[in-house]
């Protein structure tokens, strides 16, 4: 049985926590170092055949990076919230409808953040919000061309090329009448 024996702060940011754990499983412990940052979401908007980008500055590789709108869930705020007011702070288009895509783990070996991806429909331009020191430029591609132009960067954002990859997959199961149990297909508005 795998049993938790210790768990010690070892450094809190400001977005971010660093835990070390220590564990016990048949006899053998074991460390692990953790990185606590909690839920995030990745929207992918679509304005007629477009997905709406951002190229953003990125701190940690010191560069642009083009990018699905994207952030962190905040305290008391549910993950479609955040959608909402991530979606309208960097790109200024508020979403009529939001469709979630897939749910998943960002890096399961060091941090505990999962990521909830939707497709945002119904798009309604009410002008940008950027957070201070969020420095982003709206890019609108055809989502080949915005898979082509993510996988042409230095290296690839994983969420986007995740989130443009799960359109593709959503629009070709409608396609093919291989709905899931959630919907009719008509809620992407890129297959009408």
């Amino acid at each position: 049985m795998l049993e938790l024996l210790s768990e010690r702060v070892v450094c809190r940011g400001k977005r971010v926590s660093l835990l070390q754990r220590t564990y016990r499983y048949e006899g053998l412990e074991f460390v692990r170092d953790v990185v606590l940052f909690g839920r995030s979401v990745a929207v992918v908007p679509l304005v007629g055949d477009e997905v709406v980008l951002v190229r953003q500055f990125r701190a940690p590789v010191g560069g642009w990076v083009l990018e699905v709108p994207a952030g962190r869930v905040d305290p008391g705020e549910t993950p479609e919230e955040a959608a909402r007011r991530e979606l309208v702070e960097e790109t200024g288009y508020r979403p009529g409808r939001l469709e979630l895509l897939a749910r998943v783990y960002t890096s399961p070996g060091y941090s505990d953040e999962v990521l909830h991806v939707y497709l945002a429909g119904d798009l309604e331009y009410v002008g940008g919000k950027p957070e201070p020191g969020e420095l982003v430029e709206v890019v609108r591609l055809g989502v080949d061309e915005a898979l082509d132009a993510v996988l042409g960067e230095p290296a690839a954002d994983a969420k986007t090329l995740l989130s443009l990859l799960l359109l593709k997959h959503a629009g070709a199961l409608r396609r093919c009448g291989a709905e899931g149990s959630g919907g009719s297909g008509t809620r992407n508005p890129a297959h009408r």
